[in-house]
């Protein structure tokens, strides 16, 4: 590993560190769905299976609603304090503090929802115990590691509680009777990455008590994020959500075989925007231009290679890693999920790199706002009628609407720039 990076320096170095951590954390991602999913589709069955998951995209909002932005701004503002040689200790406890204020207040609203909607209430412990995975996310201080561009440490953890909750689902789940302990284990593997890198992290600050005075216009900035966030999750976890009112768990057990695949396959390109973000963030507008002259024929190629790759080798993988008939007869729809993965890829690297980068909160928020409204309104108007069919056409068309929105404000920043 030295010898590949010695031909690189300083800032270079950095990001090539930052990058190769990021992939073997992702590499992991693409292979454990690929033992994870089929083997719960198979001991599960398919309707305790779309249930399970149907409270892990319900999950996904509590998730952004807890960061609230901090995975963007709090990462900007380390890289420069780090490029500044500053103390992170008021910045690291501003957005901790906040953090478990949000978690508390998430807890509440999910337990209304839980006891309140008929559709919830049959299964509620699934959902509550579910909530563990937000709250290890919430003690997680990924944005802080990604800030001090330091993710090899972060990447053995987060590691080893994935391969932990492997494990243990692959040990004690046999039959569908065992469909609790799913919420339960993952649970524990976030909880364990969660509480170990807090305390890992608590040698780079200095312990402080709440104090948020002169945070206004950090928590400005990151309530625009936000938004973004939560209207991300618009355009991803509530596809899932909708799908299981309207369907039932089994097609939504359906949906996810796909979905988590595309999932997998779609995050290929966030370890190199995560490695470059804190870079980017430091550099000119023109040096910012340049670099994303380079990146967007890189990216398009790339996406457009994995589409056809999707296309036509999608049927084979879906019918060697599921059982279920049900799955084979409507793989069809995977293919085409293949178009999200290119889609996504594209606009990622205008709202997930380049925006937080040039601080572009604003726009990031209305383009996250927008697909996210869309997204909603098309499943509502579709999904009760098409059900699968109507869900995979909302994922497709809304991906698309914000790859188009995305760069339009790339293209009005570039010209005002």
């Amino acid at each position: 590993m030295r010898y590949i990076f010695k031909n690189y320096s300083g800032e270079e170095k950095t990001v090539a560190k930052n990058y190769s951590s990021l992939v073997v954390l992702q590499g992991l991602n693409y292979v454990l769905p690929l033992l994870i999913i089929p083997f719960l589709e198979r001991q599960l069955g398919l309707e305790k299976f779309g249930l399970v998951m149907l409270a892990q995209y319900l999950m996904a909002f509590c998730v952004a609603a807890t960061d609230f932005g901090f995975n963007v701004t709090a990462t900007r503002e380390i890289s420069i304090l780090k490029n500044q040689k500053g103390d992170y200790s008021t910045l690291y406890f501003k957005v901790f503090w906040a953090r478990l204020i949000l978690l508390l207040i998430v807890f509440m609203l999910l337990c209304l929802i839980v006891f309140t909607v008929p559709r919830f209430k049959v299964e509620w412990h699934i959902y509550l115990l579910s909530y563990g995975a937000v709250m290890g996310q919430t003690l997680l201080p990924d944005w802080f590691f990604l800030g001090i561009e330091k993710m090899k440490f972060l990447t053995i953890v987060n590691v080893g509680a994935k391969i932990l909750f492997t494990l243990l689902l692959f040990l004690f789940i046999s039959s569908p009777a065992d469909y609790h302990y799913v919420p339960i284990f993952n649970s524990i593997g976030f909880m364990t990455a969660g509480l170990f890198m807090f305390i890992v992290s608590m040698k780079y600050v200095s312990w402080q008590w709440p104090n948020f005075k002169d945070s206004s216009l950090f928590y400005k900035e990151s309530f625009q994020v936000y938004i973004s966030n939560i209207s991300s999750q618009l355009s991803y976890a509530a596809n899932g959500l909708i799908l299981g009112i309207f369907a039932g768990d089994a097609v939504v057990g359906i949906y996810s075989a796909f979905d988590k695949l595309i999932i997998a396959v779609r995050k290929m390109f966030l370890p190199f925007y995560h490695a470059m973000y804190p870079y980017l963030a430091r550099k000119s507008f023109y040096e910012k231009k340049g670099t994303m002259k380079k990146l967007i024929p890189t990216v398009t190629i790339f996406g457009c290679i994995v589409f056809l790759l999707i296309l036509f080798v999608g049927e084979w993988v879906v019918n060697l890693i599921y059982e279920n008939i049900e799955i084979h007869q409507n793989v069809y729809l995977f293919k085409w999920m293949g178009l999200i993965t290119l889609f996504t890829g594209l606009s990622s690297l205008f709202h997930s790199l380049y925006a937080p980068a040039r601080k572009l909160f604003d726009q990031r928020m209305y383009m996250m706002l927008i697909s996210g409204i869309f997204n909603i309104s098309l499943s509502l108007i579709i999904v009760p009628y098409f059900q699968l069919q109507g869900t995979v056409i909302a994922a497709i068309s809304t991906e698309l609407l914000l790859l188009f929105i995305a760069a339009y404000f790339y293209r009005k920043d570039q010209l005002n720039g």
